[in-house]
């Protein structure tokens, strides 16, 4: 697990990778304030912008299509 990543960051990350796997494709902001009980999309977005700046998705909301996409961990070696 990555260092810098808090339990509810790794939470979500671990959840994305899940639903994408189950699913095909990866679940919508609202489908994880949905099952993390988040009161708002602003919190969420904390959550997912922290994962962004540390390298473990990518936010498909900048690109147009509104997904998240889990990126592989890099390693430090």
């Amino acid at each position: 697990m990555v260092t810098n990543m808090g339990r509810l960051q790794a939470e979500i990350a671990e959840y994305v990778g899940n639903f994408t796997r189950r699913y095909g494709y990866p679940p919508t902001v609202e489908e994880l304030i949905r099952r993390f009980g988040l009161m708002t999309i602003m919190y969420s977005m904390f959550y997912v912008l922290s994962l962004y700046k540390i390298g473990m998705i990518r936010n498909s909301l900048f690109f147009g299509t509104g997904g998240l996409r889990l990126l592989p961990v890099k390693s430090d070696n």
